[in-house]
């Protein structure tokens, strides 16, 4: 039973109503600098300050609501503990540090003053997965992103904190690995609030207006959405706002032969136990291990033989203490339970001798040893792999339900560029990033991938646009910045696109934006071929797995920093880098040459670290999160 459960009956047998066992803080420390550097916690929306909204919403699940906060001053009307934080440094690492050095519970739930639509029962089934010997349990997105400010921490985690602050190291999932960390998936979480508004914030003064405009004109949510669409938000966001826009592709059954490398659409078990009778592993005798107990070199024992049983052979009969032939694969007789090997036995015209005892089981395979009825091949989500898919034929399977892989058309947009495939005319560039984005698609399976320039106006924009709706992922490189030619993304929003999101806080590829259109997701990137490079690995597979509906869309690994590397302000920043093995550690080396081009970074280059927003510094021997190209 979990902790919150078993204190919350605990509570009602006594008929104690007073929820002792965990606090909740409210991080608004922060300095607020993409707001301007304003106080999130006291704006106001729908004429409530935003902290009292989160209080109001927090009210009768905790024991204690308090808030961390470095202006005390603007919150005189707050029947509410406040406290301050206890390093001078300003992050949400500080926050949680001070939230847990200042709660009276052993376990804190976390949440920032900047989340206006906190979810009652969201927080209820998070809090119902807690254990008292969790030290985090925390929301997890199936692309394996964290919601660190939504999540339960425990004042052990404490130690590892302070040291990392002490550091510099603000990135808050560093200490996990020292920790007991328990995930929870945003799928199951999903089910208590459907849009997982929960995890919404609010950064900008262009977020706040537009979260106003939807609570003052709730009608509005669900009209076209052409004028409202969210302006520089994290990677992690985008990728959120994506996935809410695709619809569940249609599944269709394709032959056993030909479902290795597809995801599968349903969850695949077994129809029977395999093998389904125990058969034997070598060529030999099949033998009643109990008669040959007393064997041995000196004093062997002999047995009569009769028949064989090969592996196409039925059911053979029931054996009588006596031995019989048996290949690979046959089955095992009802009165024998173990297999010695032709080279073990002197075998004579009628029988064999046994100069060294067998073990019940030897050399035999169990029923059910490779798979048990019932038991799951593949789970629904999951790509099959070249083993899954044996797998499900020989269990007997021979249609297999699964979704299609997308279709994928690339535009290159510029006058200056031209068909990479075709003899390069005066004056023109080769569309290389053309060739670049069609290698990186059939690298990850996909195979239907058009490719074209396309001219930079308005005009051919729309239409190269409209003539590849049949493509569920259209990707555009070039043309997203804020210079008056460039025409992408009002074109494509005069084709139809619905906006989902413009500019990303990242770096590079800050320009990145994408769109809706009837049943295709348009993604528009930069023209610089390694910003292509990074934006496809951290943006475009992520959809085109979604597009695919993996459960899982993108993945990362620990590795450690070879040189020092710096973070961006209040942006995430990719950086092209070497994975290699050394002594049994994983090291990631930055490429930081200053005699290497772009070019010369994305030729050598296998992985890419993924640095969050406000890391500050990282020295060398720092652990990092890095995307295996």
């Amino acid at each position: 039973m979990a902790y919150w459960n078993l204190l919350c009956d605990i509570k009602t047998m006594s008929g104690n109503t007073d929820k002792l066992n965990l606090s909740a803080a409210i991080l608004a420390g922060g300095e607020g600098r993409r707001m301007g550097r304003t106080d999130k916690s006291c704006l106001e929306i729908s004429g409530e300050k935003l902290v009292s909204r989160i209080i109001r919403s927090l009210e009768g699940i905790f024991s204690e609501t308090f808030i961390i906060t470095r202006t005390p001053e603007n919150h005189p009307d707050l029947d509410v503990r406040l406290v301050g934080d206890l390093f001078e440094s300003r992050s949400s690492l500080t926050g949680i540090h001070s939230a847990l050095y200042h709660s009276r519970t052993d376990h804190v739930f976390i949440t920032a003053c900047d989340s206006p639509f906190l979810n009652r029962e969201l927080i209820s089934e998070l809090l119902s997965r807690v254990e008292p010997d969790d030290d985090v349990v925390i929301p997890i997105h199936p692309d394996g992103f964290y919601e660190p400010l939504c999540a339960v921490y425990s004042k052990r985690c404490l130690p590892f904190i302070e040291e990392n602050l002490k550091k510099n190291i603000f990135q808050i999932i560093r200490f996990f690995p020292q920790v007991k960390v328990k995930t929870v998936n945003t799928d199951l979480l999903a089910k208590k609030d459907h849009g997982l508004t929960t995890f919404i914030n609010i950064n900008t003064p262009d977020e706040l207006s537009r979260v106003r405009e939807d609570l003052d004109n709730p009608t509005d949510r669900s009209g076209s959405g052409q004028n409202s669409f969210p302006h520089s938000i994290p990677r992690s966001a985008a990728l959120k706002l994506i996935r809410k826009s695709i619809a569940l592709p249609k599944s269709e059954y394709v032959p056993v032969t030909d479902c290795s490398g597809l995801v599968a659409a349903e969850t695949l078990q077994s129809g029977i136990s395999l093998p389904e009778h125990d058969r034997s592993a070598m060529d030999g005798f099949a033998v009643p291990s109990a008669f040959t107990a007393a064997a041995s070199a000196d004093i062997p024992i002999e047995m009569g033989f009769s028949g064989e049983v090969r592996p196409s052979c039925p059911v053979p009969e029931k054996c009588e203490e006596q031995a019989v032939r048996v290949l690979t694969g046959g089955i095992i007789p009802e009165g024998t339970d173990a297999v010695i090997p032709f080279e073990n036995v002197q075998v004579g015209e009628c029988s064999i001798c046994i100069s060294s005892p067998v073990r019940e089981g030897d050399f035999i395979r169990k029923t059910g040893s490779d798979i048990m009825k019932g038991e799951t091949i593949v789970n629904s989500g999951t790509v099959i792999s070249p083993c899954d898919a044996a797998l499900l034929a020989y269990a007997g399977i021979r249609s297999i339900p699964t979704y299609p892989l997308p279709k994928v058309a690339v535009m290159a947009v510029g006058n200056e560029l031209c068909d990479p495939a075709q003899k390069t005319q005066c004056g023109l560039i080769p569309a290389d990033n053309l060739i670049l984005m069609k290698s990186l698609c059939y690298r990850y399976g996909i195979r239907d991938v058009r490719i074209a320039p396309c001219t930079n106006s308005p005009e051919a924009i729309s239409e190269a646009v409209q003539a590849n709706k049949d493509c569920r992922l259209i990707v555009t490189t070039g043309g997203t910045g804020p210079g008056n030619r460039d025409f992408v993304f009002n074109s494509i929003q005069q084709a139809g696109g619905i906006p989902i999101f413009k500019g990303l806080a990242m770096h590079p590829a800050k320009s990145v934006f994408a769109f809706s259109m009837d049943n295709s997701i348009v993604i528009g990137l930069p023209g610089p071929p390694n910003a292509v490079n990074l934006a496809f690995h951290t943006i475009v597979n992520p959809v085109i797995n979604m597009l695919q509906a993996k459960t899982v869309t993108s993945t990362t690994s620990p590795a450690i920093l070879t040189d020092a590397l710096k973070g961006g302000r209040d942006r995430e920043k990719l950086r092209p880098c070497r994975i290699f093995e050394d002594n049994g550690k994983i090291l990631a080396d930055p490429l930081l040459d200053k005699t290497f081009s772009p070019r010369k970074v994305m030729s050598l280059c296998n992985g890419i670290i993924i640095l969050p927003a406000d890391c500050g510094e990282l020295p060398p021997q720092s652990v990092v999160q890095v995307i295996r190209l």
